[in-house]
């Protein structure tokens, strides 16, 4: 029987104003890079530490922050990887590898569970060297995309899940046991070289409501300047009626390949520099940072993401 989903919208605005993020569409890639990886965060940061062994890899932005998540298979050039080296991440914030019903006895085979996770050269198989389990209770289900909210102790989990876990068996309002990694990387690349910054202008802005109307500059790596116009972007801040913003843009080839959707993975992230810094990545594997220039204006995104368009 299939199960529509239950709540996750109402869910994405709380955690969107709380400034976590949790992913609702996902694709796991089959390549390294940005192939079919629909709505995965996305990160550019400094890699700090990195364990070839277990695949940890730790990365720092802008802020001094520091996150660990554990590259996945898809992941094929971690070997390449080493400390220092600038990349371009893309990561699932929650991943389950395990959800079964209450009182089926999870928590008391995590370790075996874990070992057996991490062979390598098995598939479906995920590499496991971190965990957190949790009990809670199933608030909605997307058969489709394969994502489940759960809420608990721990309070509000969206979570993709595995892909040899039956979804079937798993209802609404239904007591569950789960295991999952807080951080799942699917693909990590070293950055490429910068293709261009922008520059963007918006106005009209209401509390969270997106903007009037916006429009930007892209400045591209070959010398050539190109208008564009931008909508789907909003601000978490009382009082603000505009906002200046710089970026840099990253895997584009052509001016064109700028526009289309961007879809942020990590809104509200913590504020760096003064302003509020989000990383996001369109359909045609364009990446955008974009930052704030006014201090303390926090940046985030219209439900169906920031939409650029040339002149």
């Amino acid at each position: 029987m299939r199960k529509q989903i239950v709540g996750v919208k109402q869910f994405a605005v709380v955690l969107l104003a709380l400034s976590v993020v949790f992913l609702a569409t996902v694709a796991m890639a089959e390549e390294v890079g940005f192939k079919d990886v629909e709505g995965a965060a996305v990160t550019i940061d400094v890699i700090t530490d990195i364990n070839q062994e277990t695949r940890v890899i730790t990365l720092k932005n802008e802020a001094g922050e520091k996150r660990s998540f554990t590259a996945g298979p898809e992941v094929r050039n971690f070997a390449q990887l080493k400390r220092g080296d600038f990349v371009i991440a893309e990561y699932y914030q929650g991943f389950a590898v395990a959800l079964e019903p209450s009182g089926s006895g999870l928590k008391e085979r995590i370790s075996e569970l874990t070992a057996q996770r991490a062979k390598e050269g098995e598939k479906p198989g995920v590499q496991v060297t971190t965990s957190i389990y949790a009990a809670a209770e199933v608030t909605g289900i997307d058969l489709e995309h394969r994502v489940v909210s759960l809420e608990g102790a721990k309070g509000v989990l969206v979570l993709k899940v595995q892909d040899d876990i039956d979804l079937a068996q798993v209802e609404v309002g239904q007591e569950v046991e789960a295991l999952y990694t807080e951080s799942f990387a699917v693909s990590v690349i070293p950055a490429p070289k910068l293709s261009g910054k922008v520059t963007m202008k918006v106005k009209a802005v209401a509390l969270g409501v997106g903007v009037e109307w916006g429009e930007g500059m892209f400045s591209m790596y070959d010398g050539t300047k190109h208008g564009f116009k931008v909508t789907g972007l909003t601000l978490v801040d009382v009082g603000i009626s505009g906002v200046e913003a710089n970026g840099e843009v990253y895997n584009l080839v052509e001016a064109k390949d700028l526009e289309g959707t961007y879809i942020v993975g990590e809104a509200g992230a913590a504020l760096v520099g003064g302003g509020s810094a989000l990383v996001m990545k369109n359909s045609k594997g364009v990446v955008l940072k974009l930052q704030s220039v006014q201090k303390g204006v926090r940046l985030t995104f219209a439900g169906q993401g920031l939409k650029i368009s040339l002149k």
